[in-house]
């Protein structure tokens, strides 16, 4: 894949990062350079991100691609479902790295190439070469908050680099939404703890259009449920999520049905599977 290199003076570096003092000298990119120049939207998340988050922050992600261009890095966890949802939808992503493009992760070359052949970009501030080091990530995190108009964050515990993310977006004044999580939820605490400070909670992408005046967006057209489907999805919405078994006590439903019941719900986009049998509600 070629490497395109990217000056300050070029009209493809981004006008984001001129005011910064320690903005880099060169980029470095592979894919789709134009996608600099449109609206831009950053998603980050640590590589805990629960299953749940990363499902529905990926079903946020397709519906923001639609406007966005969606802005993350290259881990697992919150950024992997910040790509999974631009993939879904427009493609438009950019992925912006911490090191040069020697440090790309192996694990994720094959999804790497899905943003390139979708037309997505990958950005580095680094020659090839350079490795990652401790202050790198907390360079990256500040130039990701710089690029997007407003950042969300989709699982962070109390420590996370999500969280200097979300900071130094709040320093650029500009908004912060975060998934809300249950109480004592480790996974979720930063998140929790960012919407106590202000951030905007967000469910689903139309907490995010509404913030900006964005109305082009219509509401999914609501999926007929049967009986039986609307009594379960009910259910899993006072537990907000539960085992099978426990579902199949609170609402009667037998397990036997319960596992088609849940399954259709899960292929109308009504609710997520978290493994080991247990389920959540997608709040649309």
């Amino acid at each position: 894949m070629e490497i395109q290199e990217i000056g300050q003076n070029s009209s493809y570096y981004p006008i984001e990062w001129q005011p910064l003092l320690d903005k880099p000298q060169t980029l470095f990119a592979i894919g789709n350079v134009s996608l600099i120049q449109t609206r831009k939207f950053t998603v980050v998340g640590s590589r805990r991100t629960p299953t749940a988050a990363r499902k529905i922050g990926a079903e946020i992600c397709k519906d923001l691609s639609s406007v966005f261009t969606l802005v993350t890095g290259v881990a697992d966890g919150g950024d992997g479902a910040a790509i999974e949802g631009a993939l879904a939808g427009s493609g438009r992503v950019i992925c912006l790295l911490a090191g040069g493009f020697s440090t790309l992760p192996q694990g994720g070359a094959s999804i790497l190439d899905k943003v390139i052949k979708r037309g997505g970009l990958l950005l580095s501030p680094h020659p090839y070469e350079t490795t990652v080091r401790n202050f790198s990530y907390e360079y990256r995190n500040k130039l990701l908050a710089a690029l997007g108009e407003g950042t969300l964050v989709l699982g962070a515990a109390e420590k996370s680099g999500a969280l200097i993310t979300a900071r130094y977006a709040a320093d650029f004044e500009k908004p912060v939404f975060a998934l809300p999580y249950a109480p004592n939820t480790f996974a979720g605490a930063g998140c929790n703890a960012l919407i106590k400070k202000g951030a905007h909670l967000t469910e689903n992408s139309f907490d995010i259009f509404h913030r900006f005046g964005i109305n082009c967006i219509e509401k999914k057209e609501e999926v007929a449920l049967s009986e039986t489907e609307t009594r379960t999805l009910e259910t899993l919405r006072t537990l907000g999520e539960g085992h099978i078994s426990e579902l199949s006590a609170r609402s009667g439903i037998p397990v036997f049905k319960l596992r088609a019941v849940l399954a259709a719900l899960e292929v109308k986009g009504r609710v997520v599977t978290l493994g080991g049998n247990r389920f959540s509600a997608v709040s649309i």
